[in-house]
């Protein structure tokens, strides 16, 4: 038991997801003090000499914090509030995991690509503009192509197109409405794609996620096999949470042939299926990791 220290689970739901139930009880059930926090109810006081956040009328007072999101659909001044309560909460000295500046990145597709980049960590050739004649002119060479939204999870808001005015259609509805669309290559992968769960400098947890259909998210439907990764993808995976900075993360990666590319690295993932179809018991792992951190 470490019953003197105290604990947040940080979400944007009203009410806990089934992932984030699953940390709280594992929190609770070790005797450690949690909070869970919903973010919409943080208070944040600064100035003349005040720096205070406080949940319904109290102070917050914590050793450290799981973040577990923003919100899915939320608005700029939401976003911008919600990274400034998280910003306060490291200031007060609350260990944020994971700290925000890595999380921000992974929410991020675009500062996600470029920090993989940077690392040497191989992705899929993308375009973004919010040049409607540019988006059409350089992904002549890139065909079938997929369009995702800059900020997204689970697969929401992509789409696929294999003809160029049809993603000028496309691209053309969202400027138009103020998103900025993000092009990528398709990668050729053989009706599935791997989830690698990655605690520290080790996967804990990994699986297939086949589907008949181009979406392998979990959420789109795809089922999971377990798998057990070898060295050069445990590598990949654990090199593309370095590079965001991350202590934990899902990295899925698609295979191309004798190629492998990082798609995406979630820096909240959810984890029940993982946990369902491998039988690791993701939460104890990540609380022992979050533990560890406390006493160094």
């Amino acid at each position: 038991m470490v019953s003197h220290v105290k604990i947040g689970v940080i979400f944007s739901t009203p009410i806990p997801t089934g992932t984030n139930r699953l940390l709280i009880d594992e929190l609770r059930g070790r005797g450690i003090d949690t909070i869970p926090i919903p973010l919409h109810v943080l208070e944040l006081k600064l100035g003349e000499n005040t720096l205070e956040l406080n949940m319904r009328g109290e102070p917050i007072e914590l050793d450290a914090a799981l973040l577990r999101g923003l919100g899915a659909v939320i608005s700029l001044d939401q976003y911008l509030v919600r990274t400034c309560m998280l910003k306060a909460m490291e200031e007060i000295g609350v260990r944020l995991v994971n700290n925000l500046n890595a999380f921000l990145k992974s929410r991020n597709k675009i500062l996600t690509l470029l920090s993989l980049h940077r690392k040497g960590v191989p992705t899929p050739l993308t375009i973004v503009s919010e040049n409607l004649k540019r988006l059409y002119e350089s992904s002549k060479t890139m065909a079938p192509f997929v369009v995702k939204p800059c900020m997204g999870s689970r697969g929401y808001g992509m789409s696929i197109a294999y003809d160029h005015d049809v993603l000028f259609q496309i691209c053309r509805h969202l400027l138009s409405i103020g998103v900025v669309p993000l092009i990528q290559r398709y990668v050729n992968k053989p009706q599935r794609d791997i989830r690698a769960f990655v605690i520290g400098d080790e996967v804990v947890a990994s699986m297939y996620r086949f589907s008949q259909f181009w979406k392998t998210n979990i959420a789109q439907g795809a089922k999971a096999k377990p798998l057990k990764l070898n060295e050069e993808l445990s590598e990949l995976a654990i090199s593309a949470c370095k590079a965001l900075g991350l202590e934990y993360g899902g990295v899925d990666i698609a295979e191309e042939g004798e190629n492998y590319f990082v798609l995406e690295v979630n820096g909240s993932p959810d984890f029940e299926k993982l946990m369902q179809v491998t039988g690791v018991n993701i939460p104890a792992l990540l609380i022992d990791y979050l533990i560890d951190l406390i006493r160094k």
